[in-house]
Formats: C-alpha cells, structure tokens, sequence
C-alpha cells in the first residue's frame, strides 16, 4: 500500500498509480461546518483528548430582526473571520489577522483593521473574547482569544447556529486549540502559485472505519491536508493527518493512537480514495519538546508492531521545514 510523503512519490508508493485528487476545501460548505462543529460540541462515543469546554450562558442575545440587519452588512471577510472561529472554536487576534487580514501593505496595518474590524463584531455581538489571557503561544498584553457567539453561528447558518452555545475552556483546552491553529497558518502559509493546499478541521478531519470484529472506529486527526503542485520534476501531491501533542499524554496513550492509524492504513480506504496514505505527522509542544521526540522516536523504532514510515515527528519550530523543506516561507511579525 502506498503512503503519502513530501513533495515525491517515494519507495511506498505503487508505480503508475494515478495522482489522487485534491481534498475537498473545509469551507466548501458553510452549513455543513456548522452542523458537524454543533454535533461535535454534543459530544461523540469516543473519549476526548482534553476535557470539552463547559457551557457558560451568553451574556448578549441578539434578536432576530436586528440580527438580520446586521447580516445584511456584513462583507465577505466578515463572514471568513466568523468561520474561521467556527471551524477552531478559539484563535488569537493574531490568528485571525493571519488567516483573514493578508492583503494589506503592511502587518502594522493588518493589524489595526484586525483589531477594528474585530470590535465592531463584537459590538454587533456576533463574536466574544474570552475574559482572560493565558500563557504560551499567545501570552502578551495584545494576545485576546476569541470565540464564536451564538449570533455569529446563526448567521453562519439560521438553522443549525440556533444550537450554538458559548463555551469556557480549560487552559489546557485552550492551548491546545491554538496550537492546532497554529498548525494550520503553517499549511495556509505554504500556498503559492504553484501550490495549492486544502485543509479540514475538525470534525471533517476524523475517519471513521471498521474493524475485523464488525465494530466501529474513529480517528481523529487535529488537521487532514492535501497538498497539489508542481515543480521542475513535474506534477505532485502530498496528504497528511497533523496531529498536535502538547506533552500531556503518556507515550503508551500516543502509541495506542499509532496503532489506530494503522489499523485505518490497512483497511485500504485512503488508498482507494485517493492513492495513497496520509503521512501522519505529530507536531510537539511545550518545554520537554525535544526530550519528547527522543522518546517518541526511541519507541516507534522499538516497537515491532508499527511501521515507522507511517509517521513522522517534528516540533512546533520546525512545522515548516516538515512541510515544505527548503522551500519553507518565512513567517510575518505581527504588531
């Protein structure tokens, strides 16, 4: 069977097997990333690797009549700030001016827009900061965290945004949320003229497969990417399931999630879809970020029962290099 790797088809791939094509965009369907983040809030069968964040009432309801006024209003890069929020529940300011506010002169102007824009969402109370900060990737006077408000989720879809709910989330959540944002500026920051990447959040991002006794599976990948372009050796295609590890799991807990993964490797799903295995990459976090990788490592090369081409390791610093190699894109200051 074969598997996705950087930039090439390599020695696991199957010769003369057709490129697969592009995975669908996460936002090829606004409704449908509603409707799949509500269920997702409702909780599912399989245990979660952070604690769900805990439902705390909304402090400022919008009326229907009012809402739809200021729907009316809103421009198209209003409505990508709400989904973006949707499809990451919380990002930084800073986030968002990457993800959204890209085409101004300079980052000294994205960000006031950003930060203009952002309060004027707030005012109209379709999107709400969390009431205090935290350390980390977004520590710093300037570092707000945003969520959704269940307004925005309404205009997003009147329908399915009716069972939105404001959340507060654990640090720990929280940390890890952002992080997988992260990881998905380094993805959008790899486009380029003659690269094209599509990325699906959570839960678009989860497979679900059987097992050999007739029960039910479930990945859960943070990320799922698909990577097309081309090059001087000619047209390539790169997948990829992102995996963040902020260094709270044990080794046996991330080991057990290995496995999960290739027991979906051998079912032949990916491969009949598409041509090939996404490369499953763990993305480490936190201060033990190296130590970690050593013993991750040491274990995979350890245990007979993996196959170690299947996964690959890399730090938060080096995301880029992993995706991209040397052709990495260096990342903007924000202000």
């Amino acid at each position: 069977m074969s598997i996705s790797t950087q930039h090439r088809r390599d020695e696991y791939e199957q010769p003369g097997r057709p490129f697969a094509r592009p995975a669908a965009p996460s936002g090829d369907s606004t409704n449908r990333q509603v409707r799949a983040q509500i269920r997702r809030l409702r909780g599912t069968n399989t245990a979660s690797r952070t604690a769900p964040p805990r439902t705390v009432p909304a402090r400022q309801r919008v009326g229907a009549r009012q809402l739809a006024q200021i729907a009316t209003a809103l421009s198209e890069r209003d409505h990508l700030v709400l989904s973006h929020l949707m499809q990451h529940r919380f990002l930084s300011t800073h986030q968002l001016q990457a993800f959204v506010f890209t085409s101004h002169a300079s980052q000294q102007a994205a960000a006031r827009t950003t930060r203009r824009v952002l309060a004027r969402l707030q005012r109209d109370g379709l999107i709400r900061p969390l009431e205090r900060r935290i350390g980390g990737l977004e520590a710093g006077s300037t570092a707000r965290i945003w969520q959704l408000a269940p307004a925005g989720a309404r205009v997003l879809d009147p329908v399915a945004g009716r069972s939105w709910r404001i959340h507060q989330a654990s640090p720990r959540f929280l940390q890890h949320s952002l992080a997988v944002a992260e990881a998905h500026l380094a993805l959008q920051r790899g486009i380029t003229a003659d690269r094209r990447v599509t990325v699906q959040t959570e839960p678009l991002s989860w497979r679900r497969y059987t097992g050999p006794g007739g029960e039910s599976h479930l990945i859960r990948p943070d990320l799922a990417a698909c990577v097309v372009g081309h090059d001087a050796e000619g047209v390539f295609e790169d997948r990829w399931f992102l995996e963040v590890d902020m260094g709270t799991e044990s080794i046996p807990t991330v080991l057990a999630k290995c496995r999960r993964y290739q027991a979906y490797y051998r079912t032949g799903i990916e491969q009949a879809a598409h041509g090939a295995f996404p490369r499953v990459l763990w993305i480490l976090h936190g201060p033990r970020a190296v130590e970690r990788h050593r013993a991750l490592a040491r274990h995979l090369s350890r245990t007979s029962t993996l196959e170690q081409r299947l996964f690959r390791l890399t730090s938060a610093a080096d995301l880029p290099t992993a995706l991209w190699g040397s052709d990495a894109p260096s990342i903007p200051t924000t202000s």
